[in-house]
């Protein structure tokens, strides 16, 4: 069939059916000023494996132009997620947690694929073919979770300068009476941790109920000896012992880092004019 009686063909049916609702599974995302090409394609799954490949079918036809060829076009997102926890505080629980995912390549051209006659369907009345894309292997995921080995070193570049100190200054902020008590005995600090205690009786709770707290002066003030005593222990804890979740065996820091793309079809005529595909979200595993 020659493509002029194809062109035809096609403007024959749009006339025929444009009193009726429009028939169009084609994307509207063409670019403005000049008709190009209709397109449409799907992919064969919403996951691919980094290094592989994503097979797809395409559909696509003019009436306007002669068509020219297609392309595959994607950008790269990538998503980091990051978990800090301490496990030795006993008045608050603290753990920082974040979830970014921001664009790391803006959208390029991946693939091209040549446009053949024989791609006419007379049952689609358009052109279809299948094909492939390739996918990067640098853009596998990574994960980092319980190490059972503390990494300072990997949690530089994974957390960034200054994440350790900033996460000790916000526990120590924090920290109250209970929370020195079971953190320095439990990290065997120290054994004696009593001589820095009084205890006071809470006649809100009922009788002979004690409340027990660090020693104090007249006017209810920590004793400063006392405060001494646990700032010099404090500077003893390091980031590393504030992680380290001993009743499981490893430290409570997780990262993780993936990867999605976001990929269209280009389909382009003799001109140059191009129309593009809905978008296609796949994520790499």
């Amino acid at each position: 069939m020659k493509l002029t009686t194809k062109i035809l063909m096609l403007s024959a049916m749009v006339l025929a059916t444009a009193s009726c609702a429009k028939h169009d599974f084609f994307d509207d995302d063409t670019i403005t000023g000049q008709v190009g090409p209709e397109a449409y394609w799907e992919i064969a799954s919403a996951a691919v494996t980094a290094g592989g490949s994503m097979e797809f079918t395409a559909q696509y036809y003019s009436s306007v132009s002669e068509i020219d060829h297609s392309e595959v076009w994607y950008d790269i997102e990538e998503t980091i997620e990051q978990t800090v926890t301490c496990p030795w505080t006993s008045t608050f629980s603290y753990s920082l947690s974040s979830n970014v995912k921001a664009q790391k390549r803006v959208s390029q051209l991946i693939k091209e694929y040549p446009h053949l006659e024989e791609y006419w369907s007379d049952s689609l009345h358009a052109f279809a073919f299948t094909g492939s894309f390739p996918v990067s292997g640098t853009l596998a995921p990574f994960v980092w979770s319980h190490p059972e080995e503390f990494d300072s070193t990997k949690m530089v570049n994974y957390f960034g300068e200054g994440y350790m100190e900033a996460f000790k200054e916000a526990v120590h902020s924090r920290m109250q009476y209970a929370d020195y008590r079971k953190m320095y005995i439990g990290m065997g600090l120290m054994d004696d941790f009593m001589q820095y205690t009084d205890s006071t009786e809470d006649k809100n709770q009922g009788e002979g109920i004690y409340v027990y707290h660090f020693k104090q002066d007249a006017e209810g003030n920590t004793l400063q000896w006392v405060t001494d005593s646990m700032e010099y222990y404090w500077n003893k804890v390091d980031f590393r012992m504030l992680v380290e979740n001993a009743a499981n065996g490893y430290y409570d820091v997780e990262y993780s880092r993936s990867y999605s793309i976001n990929a269209i079809m280009r389909v382009y005529d003799v001109r140059g004019v191009y129309s593009a595909t809905q978008s296609k979200e796949i994520a790499i595993n």
